[in-house]
């Protein structure tokens, strides 16, 4: 028997730099978000936005 032929519809791997480069912030910083100014709380929620003050909430 012969090697098989590789097969059409496998994904094409990508490169370590490609998928550095796709990045992104996780989706679960998601509720760390403030609702007024859109920056990222240190703190998970509840918490005050250090930029405006905001309350974050889970809501």
């Amino acid at each position: 028997m012969g090697e098989r032929p590789p097969s059409s519809d496998r994904r094409p791997q990508r490169r370590r730099e490609e998928v550095d480069q796709l990045g992104g912030e996780p989706v679960c910083w998601l509720p760390r978000v403030c609702p007024e100014c859109g920056r990222l709380a240190e703190n998970e929620p509840p918490t005050r936005c250090e930029n405006c003050g905001t309350l974050i909430t889970l809501d």
